[in-house]
């Protein structure tokens, strides 16, 4: 075997990893939990929907689902309340239904899991404005929560469900060290109406893109797709799987009729 690719978590691939052929080269995918800066100046009515989105369709079960947002605590529980407002709006169900928004989670073990984070979040401080509940075994309902602890699973791991956490600041410096502060970079995101604030957010967020004034989620195939550190090793992309999966061979040729 000359190349393992895996997505999953990060103890498997890592673990994976440990145990190839010296030379095999990897890739590994490990998800993250994506961060969102929204500068002061965002125009937050324009954002609102592009952010449910991006954390809940497929019900959140996407590596780069909007996760953590970190919004100017002028704005931010205005902004809280309209972001649980469009959860509450979607439909949950059958995903076979054309009317349904938000399908079912992948197990109903992961249904449980969600709730326990999410109540886990609320015991340790969090207010959850919209959702919080199982919808029979396989879904549940797509969930804002304001200001969780940092502590809290839902704000240091990957939720892979519908959730959403809402987290205040009042310097933009210590929301981008919040942003960057997990292990996981994968992918973010920065709301803002001036260039320079997009540009600065843009070098100082840890991650393999930033989208400017669009969810995280975003993606077209031609990108460059991986995470960075415990996120994982390796670029995706059509282009980029195509390289990292190239074995390149160079032929030289000495030949008299040269000479």
């Amino acid at each position: 075997m000359n190349f393992l690719t895996f997505i999953g978590s990060a103890k498997v691939g890592w673990y994976l990893k440990s145990k190839v052929a010296p030379g095999t080269r990897v890739a590994l995918e490990h998800g993250g939990a994506a961060p969102v800066l929204v500068e002061e100046d965002a125009a937050i009515e324009s954002i609102i929907g592009p952010l449910a989105k991006g954390g809940f369709y497929h019900a959140g079960q996407v590596c780069v689902s909007v996760q953590r947002v970190f919004v100017h605590a002028s704005q931010a529980e205005a902004f809280a309340e309209k972001l649980a407002a469009a959860g509450e709006a979607l439909v949950v169900g059958d995903p076979l239904e054309k009317a349904t928004e938000v399908g079912p989670l992948i197990l109903p073990d992961e249904v449980e899991r969600v709730a326990q984070w999410v109540e886990e979040a609320i015991s340790e401080g969090a207010r959850c404005l919209s959702g919080g509940k199982k919808i029979g075994n396989t879904c549940y309902a797509p969930t804002v929560l304001y200001n969780p602890s940092p502590e809290s699973k839902v704000s240091t791991e990957e939720i892979f469900g519908p959730v959403i956490c809402v987290y205040p600041y009042t310097d933009r410096a210590e929301a981008i060290r919040q942003a960057n502060a997990l292990p996981y970079h994968f992918q973010a995101s920065v709301f803002t109406q001036h260039v320079d604030k997009a540009f600065s957010a843009v070098r100082q967020l840890n991650a393999l893109a930033v989208m400017v004034n669009d969810h995280t989620a975003f993606r077209v195939d031609w990108m460059p797709f991986g995470g960075r550190d415990a996120s994982g090793e390796g670029i995706g992309g059509i282009a980029y799987s195509m390289h990292e999966m190239t074995r390149p061979k160079l032929m030289v040729i000495k030949s008299p009729a040269f000479e």
